[in-house]
């Protein structure tokens, strides 16, 4: 799991250990390898940004494995006029242009039915948009579901690409006034993940399993 130090990432990362599942997740700072550990989990460090980092991460992953979730993300708060053009990269490389690249470049380590999921929020549903509270962080999660739906479209064996919204959580990222918890959150996306394990194509769903339109 790509994205694992806290949050969403590490609950999931506990909540898939809990069902046998054999976890490996990454940090990019070693005074956060302890709580993944804490829950069961070999910890590895990796920076989704840099292929260097990724070379080195897929150099020390034994393949077959029997999914790759890519969990690393940031909000980014600011409207169209306040986010210079340097904070645009930075969030587009990280929410959408890097998870993709990272999912290409260590996709060889997945087994024959090995799937590939990817966190990403209801908000970057252009069907669903209504308002235009965090236009840009909305627009990056757009481009993450586009470049998803292109990565199912090139692969060249067929698996399950899975683009999941985990509800609005209480987390560092999401805040205090959100409406479910971690547990809540993490249970319902493993659920959804055990449930598409044999279902090859691409899907935007919910936490519950629910289908999301585009």
């Amino acid at each position: 799991m790509l994205g694992a130090s806290r949050g969403l990432g590490l609950g999931l990362a506990a909540e898939l250990g809990t069902r046998g599942w054999s976890v490996t997740g990454t940090v990019r700072q070693a005074a956060d390898m302890a709580g993944l550990t804490a829950v069961g989990a070999a910890a590895a460090f990796a920076d989704i940004t840099d292929p260097a980092s990724l070379a080195a991460l897929r150099a020390s992953v034994e393949p077959g494995l029997d999914l790759l979730f890519v969990n690393a993300g940031i909000s980014e708060p600011a409207g169209l006029a306040d986010i210079d053009e340097a904070g645009i990269a930075h969030l587009f490389l990280t929410n959408a242009v890097a998870p993709v690249r990272a999912a290409e470049a260590l996709m060889g380590l997945l087994s024959d039915g090995g799937m590939i999921a990817f966190m990403s929020s209801r908000m970057g549903s252009v069907a669903l948009t209504t308002q235009d509270n965090k236009p840009m962080y909305r627009a990056s999660k757009a481009a993450l579901n586009s470049l998803t739906r292109g990565l199912m479209a090139r692969l060249d064996h067929p698996r399950p690409v899975l683009t999941l919204h985990p509800g609005w959580v209480a987390t560092d990222m999401g805040g205090k006034g959100a409406d479910l918890d971690v547990a809540t959150s993490v249970r319902g996306i493993a659920d959804v993940i055990e449930a598409r394990r044999n279902h090859p194509g691409s899907a935007f769903l919910d936490y519950s399993g629910a289908e999301l339109a585009w």
